[in-house]
């Protein structure tokens, strides 16, 4: 239904029409996928945590949120050159840009051309030739410490980081969370070259492999062959001379800014993750929580060269000494011996010339996609999804919940999000659903229109909304809402809600029964209402007592037990998972209420028998396939069932309810779920999962075989470099 838009909240009114046309044009490739070049300034590079530059002035940039590494041409434009967006470890062999990354961090080049990355979350370095194949150099893909003296392809690396080759072809790695400093020789094989591997400050003047290191990041050789550190837990930036002895040449551990214009090693840096040596032989440090960037001459005196201190963005100043950075994270020089910064968290790869002090930017327009947005949905990272439904041209949409979004899943796999800021609440109505505010999404409804109706809980209030079909969000009906209240107070209400002040009521689930009526549960009070266009409100089933009976009478004298998931048939009957009686009961188009299937046994037994004989039990949500078969979803019991043509009860996807993730590119009868809390089709048949537990969207294609669509299994929206409440100085 919608398609992709870049930065919405920066484009103005007068651009609403154009917003709307993007989102209902279908598809639209983002710069980070994309084959041909774009203007590098004018595409989103989000967080950056490598750079390097090779023999012809192309600058290379390692792109973590969108799992590429991009190349920036001396024309200014941006083009992929490896990774294929999704997150994962794949493609050892083949060409660069069809492999998986899993948060790529430092870059280096060889006197061969060679580009070699950190990958840092797949605990691998990875090289890419001259002739775009990668390979692993290093890593197993464990985390850990082992190897030394062997093999580094059998060497177990722990979030790699850092990385520099030198002239002999030695390759230097940041072993991060090993506190080490690894170098492969030209054989291979791999050794300790600083630290012990015990997290501290210890060592200076003796040997570097009897050191203490913390969480070391950034690394550069100068023409001499001393190695320099970016001793970031330490605050401090060590050397280790080709003989091997370590010292501190910049930072007094201070976590703090202090001692510009004076000795570097009585000076205080803020956690440097950077370093880099420029054609003088002046070593430049990222000076990250201070804002800034610091030079050390060759007479060991300190001094700033670019930024202020403060982190608001006030664009490409006359000098970079006046020019805000906000967490710069790497540096490099360029062939012209001009300073490249990743000001990583205005989004930008920020210019100086060291000797003018003039500044330009050369890739990213400071805008951050969204976790994943633009690219990949199998690299996104997702919290909690939950309600999900397919539109009439496949796209996949989902309450990422605890992002307090919704998202899109095209057919081409790439993922976007369509309402929502992040902001939890619900602000915004009468705008575009994508600039409001949204209050942990749960069930979502399509109507014929494609219009989405999404319900948000919020305490003893239930809230639903509405995303017409140009973009635009409204509030619906809530159960506080005047109407829905004189509507229902008269209506027998169970124990449970009674209240003296007012009637307690909620929303389960939604259901459309076609001509503007929406269903809704309320398993607070046992019922099930009907919200007709003009929004009246009435009870069509549940007498508000919590029991079993009435099947075969009027719905409305029927008692239920906690109902929730609702669907509407192709023949309007509704269907309803009366969740504590582990039954599934209908109401035909007459008003009349029977159970077609569950026998109230709480378990999942009866594959192969009648549905009507078999247990059911966690009803959360109920879906017709295209061919008329009704699917279950348990998120306590981790499966799909459903009930065939002739009535019987089968599994479709999760392995006898034991939860956990497993399975992917097999049957999905044999694989593992975790809390799936939602399920819907598209109109081939493939059936999406939102696997709740697993932070992922899967799919099982109509030949049975289940896949991830969307999610790495990480969550939550605090990244490493972004604002935080709390600050941690120390980083596992």
């Amino acid at each position: 239904m919608f398609g992709n838009i870049s930065h919405p909240r920066q484009l103005k009114a007068t651009l609403l029409a154009l917003i709307v046309g993007i989102f209902f044009s279908g598809v639209l490739f983002t710069e980070a996928l994309a084959s041909k070049s774009g203007k590098a300034t004018e595409v989103s590079i989000s967080l950056v945590d490598g750079i390097a530059v090779d023999a012809e002035g192309n600058i290379y940039i390692s792109r973590r949120d969108h799992n590429v590494i991009s190349k920036i041409d001396k024309q200014g434009m941006i083009s992929r050159f490896a990774g294929s967006g999704a997150s994962g470890f794949s493609g050892d062999g083949g060409p660069a840009t069809k492999a998986t990354f899993r948060v790529p961090a430092g870059l280096a080049f060889d006197a061969k051309g060679n580009l070699y990355i950190a990958d840092r979350e797949n605990h691998r370095v990875r090289k890419v030739d001259s002739k775009g194949i990668i390979t692993t150099i290093a890593g197993t893909g464990t985390a850990g410490f082992s190897g030394d003296g062997g093999p580094a392809v059998k060497a177990q690396l722990n979030l790699p980081s850092g990385i520099v080759v030198d002239p002999k072809g030695n390759i230097f790695i940041a072993d991060r969370s090993n506190d080490r400093i690894r170098v492969i020789d030209p054989e291979g094989n791999i050794n300790t070259y600083a630290g012990t591997g015990e997290d501290g400050f210890f060592g200076d003047a003796g040997p570097a492999s009897k050191a203490k290191l913390s969480k070391p990041f950034g690394v550069a050789l100068d023409k001499k062959g001393n190695l320099f550190i970016a001793d970031r837990g330490n605050n401090r930036v060590r050397r280790v001379t080709p003989k091997g002895i370590i010292t501190t040449v910049a930072g007094d551990g201070g976590f703090f800014f202090m001692g510009d214009n004076g000795p570097a090693y009585r000076a205080s840096v803020a956690g440097p993750t950077g370093v880099a040596v420029d054609h003088d032989g002046n070593l430049i440090i990222a000076d990250r929580n201070n804002n800034r960037i610091r030079m050390v001459d060759t007479q060991g005196l300190i001094r700033t060269v670019f930024g202020t201190g403060q982190q608001d963005y006030n664009g490409d100043s006359e000098l970079a000494r006046e020019t805000n950075l906000h967490l710069p994270f790497g540096v490099a020089i360029d062939n012209d011996g001009k300073l490249l910064v990743i000001d990583r968290s205005h989004y930008r790869i920020r210019r100086t010339d060291l000797k003018t002090g003039k500044v330009n930017t050369v890739a990213g327009n400071g805008v951050k996609k969204f976790m994943g947005d633009g690219g990949p949905a199998t690299g996104a990272r997702l919290s909690f999804p939950h309600g999900i439904v397919v539109d009439s041209k496949d796209n996949v949409i989902f309450s990422d919940k605890s992002h307090n979004r919704l998202r899109m899943i095209t057919p081409d796999g790439i993922i976007d999000t369509i309402a929502g800021t992040g902001n939890r609440g619900t602000l915004g109505d009468g705008g575009p659903a994508i600039d409001a505010d949204l209050y942990v999404p749960t069930s979502l409804l399509l109507n014929e229109k494609d219009e989405i109706f999404l319900i948000s809980p919020s305490g003893f209030v239930s809230v639903i909304r509405k995303i017409n079909s140009n973009g635009i969000i409204d509030h619906y009906i809530s159960t506080a809402d005047e109407g829905y209240m004189e509507s229902i107070k008269n209506s027998p209400r169970g124990q449970s809600s009674q209240s003296l002040i007012v009637p307690i009521t909620n929303f389960g689930d939604l259901a459309y029964g076609g001509n503007g009526i929406l269903y809704v549960s309320d398993p607070l009070n046992h019922q099930i209402r009907k919200i007709d266009k003009n929004k009246k409100v009435t009870t069509i089933a549940g007498t508000g007592d919590s029991d079993y009976t009435g099947d075969g009478g009027p719905a409305e004298k029927a008692n239920f037990r906690d109902p929730n998931a609702l669907v509407v048939d192709s023949k309007g009957n509704l269907l309803i998972g009366d969740s504590a009686n582990n039954r599934i009961r209908m109401i035909d188009t007459k008003g009349i209420v029977s159970t077609i299937a569950g026998n109230g046994e709480m378990n999942n037994e009866g594959d192969g028998g009648p549905a009507l004989e078999g247990g059911i039990r966690h009803i959360n949500d109920l879906a017709f396939s295209p061919s008329g078969e009704l699917h279950i979803v348990g998120s306590n019991s981790h499966l799909v069932r459903k009930i065939t043509k002739d009535g019987k009860l089968a599994t479709v996807a999760g392995r006898s309810g034991i939860q956990g993730f497993f399975g992917d590119g097999g049957p999905a009868t044999k694989a593992m779920l975790k809390n799936p809390i939602a399920i819907a089709f598209d109109s081939k048949g493939n059936l999406y999962i939102s696997d709740m537990g697993n932070n992922r969207i899967r799919k099982v294609d109509t030949k049975g075989i289940i896949t991830t669509v969307a999610g790495t299994g990480a969550f939550g929206w605090a990244e490493e470099g972004e604002k935080v409440e709390i600050l941690f100085q120390n980083f596992p």
